[in-house]
C-alpha cells in the first residue's frame, strides 16, 4: 500500500501549498496534464493555469508535464504558453519516463514532486522513483475508457487508504 499512498492529497493543483514544497526541498514538479491540469483532451490553457505556472516558475521551481497522451500540435502549443516542460506517450507508471522528465528537470527524486490525478499511474509511478506524490481530484469526468477501469480499483484503494489514516488518526 506504501507505493499507492500519496504523500499529501489535495482537490485541485490549486490548493497545492507551495510552502509545503518548500519546507521539503521540492525543485521540481512532474505534471500529469488530462485531468490534472486540463479536462480530458481540452488543451486550452485558462488564465488561472497560466497564473499558477507562472508563480511556480517565479518561486524558482522547474516543472515538467508527463502524460500518456499521444504526441498533437495542441499539447505542444499549451506546453510553450505554459513555459514547461513536456514528455507525450509516456506510459506511466513505467519508471524510465519519470527517470527521462527528472532529467530534463535536473533535479533528483528527493527533490520532486510528481502531481496527478491517479494512483495507479502518477503516485504509483513517482512513488517507485522516489518522489514526493500529491494526488489530486481529477478535474471532468470524461476520460479514456480503460481508465474507468482503473478509477474502480482506485476507489477500493482510496477507501482502504482512509480507513487506515482515520485509525492513525483514532489512535488505534
Amino acid at each position: 500500500m506504501r507505493l499507492l499512498t500519496p504523500s499529501w492529497r489535495v482537490k485541485s493543483i490549486y490548493d497545492i501549498d507551495l510552502r509545503w514544497l518548500k519546507a521539503r526541498s521540492i525543485q521540481g514538479i512532474i505534471s500529469d496534464l488530462d485531468n490534472t491540469l486540463v479536462p480530458w483532451r481540452d488543451y486550452s490553457v485558462a488564465r488561472e493555469l497560466k497564473d499558477w505556472f507562472r508563480r511556480l516558475h517565479d518561486e524558482g521551481f522547474r516543472t515538467v508535464i508527463l502524460t500518456n497522451a499521444r504526441p498533437a500540435p495542441t499539447i505542444e502549443k499549451l506546453a510553450s504558453e505554459l513555459g514547461t516542460g513536456l514528455v507525450v506517450g509516456a506510459r506511466k507508471p513505467i519508471v524510465r519516463y519519470f527517470r527521462y522528465a527528472l532529467e530534463l528537470l535536473g533535479t533528483q527524486p528527493h527533490s520532486t514532486c510528481v502531481i496527478g490525478d491517479q494512483v495507479f499511474t502518477d503516485v504509483l509511478g513517482g512513488n517507485l522513483v522516489g518522489c514526493h506524490t500529491i494526488l489530486v481530484d481529477r478535474i471532468g469526468n470524461r476520460e479514456f475508457v480503460g481508465t474507468r477501469f482503473m478509477r474502480f480499483l482506485e476507489k477500493l484503494v482510496l477507501a482502504r487508504l482512509g480507513e487506515r489514516s482515520s485509525c492513525s488518526r483514532n489512535g488505534r
